[in-house]
């Protein structure tokens, strides 16, 4: 699985990497395109849509092990990461809600570079365009 998203990471030497979340505030649903404001903390609601599983090649919400608590942070499956369903047993939930139809190959590769300590990559890795389509 490799993580994005945290606002700490943008330092490459920080310890707080993969803590962050974004501001208070409010963000554009871009399905609906209604405003919606975020909860003290800068997380959202879980959005439980469908039954997609944690399987390679789908995104998913990272949390802090609790319900309602996503922010900023997602990750790339690039493994079987069903134990992480939301609609299965036990209690971390991220719930799927993208899939990568083109690229899929680079996430492999950043899943395979050598990592240091924290887990994170020796070069630092940055996602410099993504390509967001078929919104409902």
């Amino acid at each position: 699985m490799n993580q994005f998203g945290c606002p700490f990471s943008r330092d490459p030497s920080s310890t707080r990497a993969g803590s962050g979340g974004p501001d208070d505030g409010a963000f554009q649903n871009l399905q609906t395109g209604v405003i919606e404001k975020r909860f003290e903390g800068g997380t959202i609601l879980d959005e439980h849509l469908s039954k997609d599983s944690n399987a390679p090649g789908t995104l998913s919400m990272a949390n802090s092990r609790q319900p309602d608590t996503g922010g900023s942070q997602f990750f790339m499956n690039v493994a079987d990461n069903s134990f992480l369903d939301w609609f299965s047993p036990g209690e971390s939930k991220h719930p799927v809600f993208a899939r990568i139809t083109d690229g899929y190959d680079v996430a492999v590769k950043i899943s395979n570079l050598q990592t240091g300590e924290g887990d994170r990559p020796v070069e630092p890795v940055k996602l410099l365009r993504v390509t967001i389509s078929g919104l409902v």
